[in-house]
């Protein structure tokens, strides 16, 4: 929580306008999203709303109502307002409704969800609500994992959603390489209105992403910031020091997209966010971090590399460290939790 604080801090610096608070790993927005907050969470909450704000910083919080739609009683209704009410008395201006890791192989699908959102909207005591589909990519994966989607799934849920409601989309993969302005038009056309880009970068959180530390600057994601998305948000990484390299130059890529080049901006980038001799060896390593992974170093070659960062010191050491020790394995559960 400590880290997280200080990037908002930091972000709101850096010209990014909010955050939104949407860990898998937090039970009361997910799993148990029914219940009240605890006397810990609402003062988590509430701190970080605060500090969010004097950063200059829109707050929102993810809720992914698990199901929801299986059972859309009077009393699960009550339970969602009481949700939504508390998390504004706690300062999140900001919803997002999320969709995402469930199961959704049903054939009225949009119309539940449709109907969860219109709720939603008429409920919310904020300004902005934010809603995540299902299924908020063509990509195939989302499809083994959670099931086939409706016919025309991603069409009907929008046509469905009222026009002052943003939608999230991840671009052509769950994680893109590549966002062409072409891919941006097609799902325009076919959600009624510009995409929420959700930009899985550098989020590592997955069972191949893992494996990797995304540090340099992201590719290809110039002409994004040209008015053609509703708005657009990085996805950061389970390493919250770390995370500030590729976030400080996603910050300078939305500046100031023209001139960005983005080896130029990771190396600025570097320097700004971690002091001295550790910037100095992420800069000698960050090949290995970012391009061959753990599966590709051997223990010969993980063990200097550690030591060096042990011997250094300081959080965005520490957390190399613990990468090149495998202590950011992935947990499948995070899924259903």
């Amino acid at each position: 929580m400590a880290a997280r604080l200080a990037n908002y801090r930091l972000i709101g610096r850096w010209g990014y306008e909010g955050a939104i608070y949407a860990p898998k790993s937090d039970r009361s927005l997910r799993s148990e999203w029914q219940r009240d907050f605890t006397r810990e969470e609402s003062s988590q909450l509430e701190e970080m709303a605060a500090t969010a704000r004097e950063s200059g910083l829109e707050f929102g919080v993810g809720l992914s109502p698990l199901q929801i739609w299986k059972d859309w009683s009077r009393e699960n209704r009550a339970r969602l307002r009481s949700k939504l009410i508390s998390l504004h008395d706690r300062g999140c201006r900001v919803l997002s409704l999320l969709f995402d890791d469930m199961r959704g192989d049903l054939p009225q699908l949009a119309s539940f969800q449709g109907e969860i959102v219109a709720f939603v909207r008429d409920h919310w005591p904020g300004h902005r609500v934010i809603v995540c589909p299902t299924y908020y990519s063509d990509d195939p994966i989302l499809a083994s994992i959670f099931g086939e989607p409706p016919t025309c799934y991603l069409e009907e849920l929008s046509h469905r959603i009222a026009p002052d409601i943003d939608i999230f989309w991840t671009g052509p993969k769950v994680v893109s390489d590549a966002i062409g302005l072409d891919q941006i038009r097609e799902v325009t056309s076919r959600m009624g209105r510009r995409p929420f880009l959700w930009d899985n970068y550098p989020v590592n959180d997955g069972a191949r992403t893992s494996r990797y530390l995304f540090l340099k600057g992201v590719q290809g994601r110039g002409p994004l910031m040209s008015g053609q998305l509703a708005g657009y948000a990085a996805n950061p990484m389970v390493q919250p020091h770390l995370s500030q390299i590729p976030l400080h130059a996603l910050g300078g890529l939305a500046r100031d997209p023209v001139n960005h080049c983005a080896d130029a901006a990771f190396e600025d980038s570097v320097r700004a966010c971690v002091s001295g001799r550790a910037a100095g060896a992420i800069l000698a390593y960050v090949d290995d971090f970012c391009e061959r992974g753990l599966d590709l170093l051997s223990e010969r070659e993980k063990e200097p590399i550690a030591d060096a960062f042990r011997k250094i010191g300081g959080p965005h050491a520490s957390e190399l460290v613990a990468w090149l020790a495998n202590e950011y394995e992935f947990d499948p559960d995070c899924l259903t939790g």
